[in-house]
């Protein structure tokens, strides 16, 4: 879904675009997150949503000219957090999937199934806004458990598995690390990236 909807390349958006009723929520997905989170806001670098309250007042009269999806993408911080609507087309995808572990699986498959598609949106949620500022600050703003785990060695490879997103856009898309590995989209940073990782107050050990 990731690669697919909320990243999708500008080929398949022209193709929704045909239908726009159809792949409505689509089209907004992927303008909130590869529109406004990844080329509107973040240009100067990976921890500076904005370079001056000026940058983010035009986009605030952008986001006025698209609705009630202007208004979640703010009220989310710019597609940093889940809010609203928004949320429940982040989980939809994940929900077929609870039947049919109940299928094929049974209970005890079903609880296994729930707790795994429960991490995506709760990184998103509670993770991803700590992601995009120095580790010593997110440690230091983020609330005691998830400044706990931010400390982590499986959250701070998170954060340099999110920064490779952030500049190869085609790569690196999860948040629960090993599925990039599986599916082939893992690219391993090279010196230059640890090096402007660690100019950002990433940890890069």
């Amino acid at each position: 879904m990731h690669q697919h909807v909320s990243d999708a390349p500008n080929k398949t958006v022209k193709g929704w675009e045909r239908f726009p009723r159809l792949f409505r929520y689509l089209i907004r997905t992927r303008f909130s997150h590869h529109v406004v989170h990844h080329r509107r806001t973040f240009k100067q670098d990976h921890i500076t949503q904005f370079r001056s309250e000026a940058e983010r007042e035009a986009l605030d009269l952008e986001l006025a000219t698209h609705g009630a999806h202007g208004e979640i993408i703010r009220r989310s911080n710019y597609a940093v957090r889940l809010h609203g609507s928004g949320s429940l087309v982040f989980v939809a995808p994940l929900l077929p999937a609870i039947p049919l572990a109940a299928m094929l699986l049974g209970s005890a498959g079903v609880v296994g199934v729930c707790l795994t598609l429960a991490l995506p949106p709760l990184f998103s949620q509670f993770i991803h806004p700590y992601l995009h500022m120095p580790h010593e600050r997110a440690v230091r703003e983020a609330p005691s458990i998830t400044a706990w785990l931010l400390k982590r060695t499986y959250f701070r490879a998170m954060a340099r598995n999110h920064y490779m997103h952030h500049r190869y856009v085609a790569s690196n898309f999860n948040l629960v690390l090993g599925a990039d590995h599986l599916r082939r989209r893992y690219r391993a940073p090279s010196a230059a990236d640890l090096a402007e990782m660690q100019r950002l107050g990433l940890r890069i050990d």
